[in-house]
């Protein structure tokens, strides 16, 4: 009978990680914007910041990380599943690496009864814009000292990238984006059927959440329609909220005929990063930025890549500083992604990698 053994000389650390080198501070944040929020969100959030293996954090560059759809900052500062690293677990290990220069990273909780915020100040869900830059940036500054700061996410996370960095470009000196909403055209129309099929069959927006809040969809992938139905609700409070109705919305269809509701679709398009940076304010905002990383997978399911080519070429149009790179790879591909993106912008910040071309692909 023959034996086997298991190859654990095979194992990297970028699939079995190590113990981390720097440590994850918890704190929880008590929000004075937050409070009196429509849907009564909690304003006592948890705040996760993570701190190099020096342990040395005045005039280390700070990176803010924002979340995509229904995800939370403290859920990418725990240990990864199996076969996986998380996010801090990478920042650990390109530091330690000599990869990535030291910096701090908090996680900014900006979660919504609907699943996301897109980090923007609204009626319908609170002033999350405000959050993060008026609350979360200038307390880890305060407590720890850091330096120039950069923003970063993916998805919907990359969405609150370009607009907080182009709305405040005092604030932030650099900005990456990973498959980042934009060019709302390609990202969010094509949900807009099903979602509309959704609504109609669960007898209106308020049934259909009803529903949803007892029995919640078992994925949220591009092939749910119930969790199409969702996003398109919780988009739809960030971008067409009706101020003089807190907690209100309008739909960017027509619940009876499905039509596209064209002056609604026009207060969604407003917020599209393509069309921000083409204005004055915003293109004199990116070009203020030291250094824009924009990237997606050459087979994102909601075709953002394709929308990331088109910022990038829209930004460069206006003279900002624009990285853009395509990948092998969808939208749920974004880990590695990371790799690339951290030590570049930390290079953009002024703190270059100790090892030389540690951040190419």
């Amino acid at each position: 009978m023959s034996s086997w053994r298991v190859p654990i000389e095979a194992r990297s650390e970028e699939i079995f990680p190590g113990p981390l080198a720097g440590t994850v501070e918890a704190h929880r944040h008590e929000s004075r914007v937050l409070q009196g929020n429509p849907w009564g969100d909690p304003t006592d959030r948890a705040l996760p910041v993570y701190l190099p293996p020096s342990g040395e954090t005045r005039g280390r560059p700070l990176l803010v990380l924002l979340s995509g759809y229904t995800g939370s900052g403290w859920a990418h500062f725990e240990r990864g599943r199996y076969l996986e690293d998380s996010l801090v677990g990478r920042l650990d290990r390109l530091i330690r690496t000599g990869k990535a220069a030291e910096a701090v990273m908090v996680g900014p909780d900006c979660l919504t009864t609907l699943g996301g915020s897109q980090y923007l100040n609204s009626t319908a869900t609170g002033r999350y814009e405000d959050y993060v830059v008026e609350e979360i940036v200038p307390w880890v500054r305060n407590r720890y000292g850091t330096g120039p700061t950069a923003v970063l996410g993916t998805s919907s996370g990359g969405y609150g990238a370009f607009v907080l960095a182009l709305r405040h470009p005092e604030l932030f000196r650099a900005l990456g984006s990973d498959a980042g909403d934009a060019y709302f055209e390609y990202c969010y129309p094509p949900d807009f059927p099903d979602a509309y099929r959704q609504l109609r069959k669960a007898g209106g927006p308020e049934a259909f959440l009803r529903m949803v809040f007892q029995h919640p969809p078992p994925h949220f992938g591009p092939s749910n329609p119930v969790a199409k139905a969702l996003s398109t609700l919780a988009y739809s409070s960030c971008y067409a909220p009706i101020e003089s109705e807190p907690g209100r919305f309008d739909l960017p269809f027509d619940l009876e005929t499905g039509a596209i509701r064209d002056d609604v679709w026009a207060r969604w398009l407003a917020w599209d990063p393509v069309r921000m940076v083409a204005t004055p304010r915003y293109a004199d905002a990116a070009r203020r930025l030291t250094y824009l990383f924009v990237d997606g997978g050459a087979e994102d399911e909601f075709g953002l890549d394709v929308s990331a080519r088109i910022f990038a070429a829209a930004a460069r149009a206006q003279g900002a500083h624009v990285e853009f790179e395509e990948f092998p790879g969808g939208h749920f591909d974004k880990g590695p992604r990371y790799d690339v993106m951290i030590p570049r912008l930390l290079s953009a910040l002024g703190f270059p990698a100790e090892r030389a071309g540690a951040s190419s692909l």
